[in-house]
């Protein structure tokens, strides 16, 4: 096997002049170098912003931006040879801020922004904002910043990419999204996606940070093609940081129109995202900042004004919560601010703006159950909130706060008509199940889900449940892991599945037993009659029964979510089958004389 390393730009805005690298090709122990000519397909996550390529082409975006790379017979040499490499650069005057995409046009990051270094604009209206703040007995104006951070697993990106002697390539990485790299891979290298083989091995947490294709797991295919050898990257804590796609900085401005007694008529809602130097899933974070305020609350009228800006500077993305946790952050402190102005309770506030359950929000988001009311009542009886808010004294008190986040997202990536999960059942005469699906372990227990579902509706052990997973070439196609979405779109793939498979099963014991099958139970590892649990045979003696009738028993089971209601530019992103609730309490003792703060309890 060899190693692969990328030789990478020290500028964060440079072009590139030129790229020598006979003395690295010459060096004993390098089997391949290439170079951004190697590359001129572009690629990204999402179709109307791919901007990258496996290497850069004439210009360096980010220190960091990949410019070369190598594969050697170990580390050492690999790396000797990505110094041997002479780049010529010509520096670039640099975008280090929105404030700077603000207000220059030029230099120019990329030549598709909607407007000079900005790459995404969005104006949104809903209900009449102007009217409701004409209507407000108070109005609240307040100015948040909600620093970007990033994901920091404890396994950093790796690959592998190995060629087939048939001429194609299997690439295992440590991908959340191994359909996605799949597609972008196949289309880089030119290659037929049939001719593609992804698989993800088992992450060391993700947290939206391995949700992209990146350049290292392309290049590594590229390598392996060329040199006929297996080649793999191991990124350096380093390089992960290059890689990024943390959350996005955001400058939030917020306002607020409300009644006496606190009822919200109007809100005025702008954000300003740091995207860094490239697209990433940058449009979906610009509308997922103002898309998810009127699913936590019930607003009427909401405005939603938000921009994105390229700057030279590792390519923000999507974690944990995907573009809402710094608005929420900045709407729970703006809430409490406005409790404050009106002396009431910041919980009674949010109380009276739950959304009702079965109800339509002003920005055209259908939500299903609704358990914040619940989650509420919890956390304040659990904290006796009413013992303590205010009443603790210097230096100490509780604060309360509220979210709400999706459970998989309403809209594919790439839109289309297909499922968004599936599953397939293969069930063996020994009454075991092997359960194929694309999707992703990444450390939430998504493999074990699928068993415990297949095993409950079947009634069979777990443990005699094989699960196959994440592997382009012998599963169906799931999405990825992002959006809190496998459980619930995986879950009922693969219920489907199961229901498919018991009608198989049910009308072969049926038959057998003389039993109705409406009458069968499925639990314990048999098959048996629910008026009399005597009657019956073992779950590997029905399904021979059923493959002596129907032949070999393999199920498949699907699941794509309702479309959404919307229909206007954006309303795309926000829809989902299910949101999920949440609220907190936090008691927080603070030093007036040292500062230091600490969190003695969470509720």
């Amino acid at each position: 096997m060899l190693t692969g390393r990328l030789l990478r730009s020290p500028h964060a805005h440079a072009r590139v002049l030129s790229v020598d690298v006979s003395s690295a090709r010459e060096m004993k122990g390098v089997h391949a170098v290439l170079t951004g000519a190697d590359f001129p397909v572009p690629f990204g996550i999402l179709p109307v912003s791919e901007d990258e390529h496996a290497l850069a082409q004439d210009r360096v975006r980010h220190v960091g931006d990949p410019v070369a790379a190598v594969a050697a017979a170990d580390p050492w040499i690999a790396e000797a040879a990505c110094r041997a490499i002479e780049v010529r650069y010509e520096e670039l005057p640099r975008i280090m801020s929105v404030e700077d995409a603000i207000a220059r046009d030029e230099p120019r990051i990329h030549d598709y922004a909607e407007r000079g270094n900005l790459h995404r604009l969005v104006s949104l209206e809903f209900g009449s904002v102007e009217r409701g703040f004409s209507e407000a007995e108070h109005i609240r104006e307040d100015l948040f910043f909600y620093e970007g951070n990033t994901h920091l697993p404890m396994e950093q990106h790796a690959v592998v990419a190995a060629p087939d002697p048939d001429g194609k390539v299997t690439i295992w990485s440590s991908t959340q999204t191994p359909h996605y790299l799949h597609k972008a891979a196949s289309k880089v290298l030119g290659l037929a996606p049939a001719r593609v083989r992804v698989i993800a091995t088992p992450n060391g947490g993700g947290f939206g940070g391995k949700s992209d294709p990146f350049a290292h797991e392309i290049v590594a295919a590229r390598l392996a093609m060329v040199t006929g050898r297996p080649v793999k990257f191991t990124l350096s804590r380093e390089e992960v940081f290059y890689c990024h796609r943390g959350r996005h900085p955001v400058l939030m401005a917020l306002r607020t129109g409300v009644k006496k007694d606190g009822e919200i008529v109007s809100m005025d809602f702008r954000s300003f995202l740091d995207g860094g130097a490239y697209g990433s899933y940058g449009v979906a974070s610009t509308y997922y900042t103002g898309a998810l305020q009127t699913v936590t609350y019930k607003v009427r009228n909401y405005r939603f004004r938000g921009l994105r800006a390229f700057t030279n500077k590792p390519p923000c993305g999507p974690k944990r919560g995907h573009g809402t946790p710094q608005p929420r952050c900045a709407l729970e402190v703006h809430l409490d601010k406005i409790a404050e102005d009106l002396k009431i309770d910041p919980v009674d506030l949010r109380r009276r703006h739950l959304v009702p359950a079965g109800s339509l929000t002003a920005n055209y988001l259908c939500v299903g159950s609704m358990g914040l009311g619940e989650c509420i009542d919890k956390v304040v009886e659990g904290a006796s909130w009413k013992s303590k808010f205010r009443k603790m004294g210097p230096g100490r008190g509780v604060g309360f706060a509220c979210s709400s986040y999706l459970s998989g997202a309403g809209l594919p990536i790439y839109w289309n008509k297909m499922p968004h999960s599936g599953v397939q059942l293969l069930l063996d005469r020994g009454g075991g199940v092997t359960v194929f699906c694309g999707s992703t372990e990444i450390g939430q227990g998504s493999d074990s889900v699928l068993a415990y579902v297949v095993a409950e509706e079947l009634g069979v052990d777990p443990f005699e449940i094989h699960v196959v997973t994440a592997d382009t070439s012998t599963t169906p196609v799931d999405l990825g892991s992002y959006s809190s979405r496998v459980t619930l779109m995986t879950g009922n793939a693969a219920l489907e599945a199961c229901a498919r498979a018991k009608e198989r099963l049910s009308a072969a014991a049926s038959e057998a037993l003389g039993i109705p099958s409406s009458r069968l139970v499925y639990a314990d590892r048999r098959v048996f009659d629910a008026q009399d649990p005597s009657k019956g045979m073992t779950f590997a003696e029905a399904v021979v029964a059923a493959e002596s009738k129907f032949g070999t028993i393999g199920t498949v089971g699907s699941y794509k979510p309702p479309r959404s209601a919307g229909s206007f530019r954006g309303a795309g992103v926000g829809p989902s089958p299910a949101y999920s609730y949440s609220a907190c309490v936090a008691e927080v003792h603070g030093d007036p004389e040292t500062g230091w703060v600490r969190v003695p309890r969470i509720w």
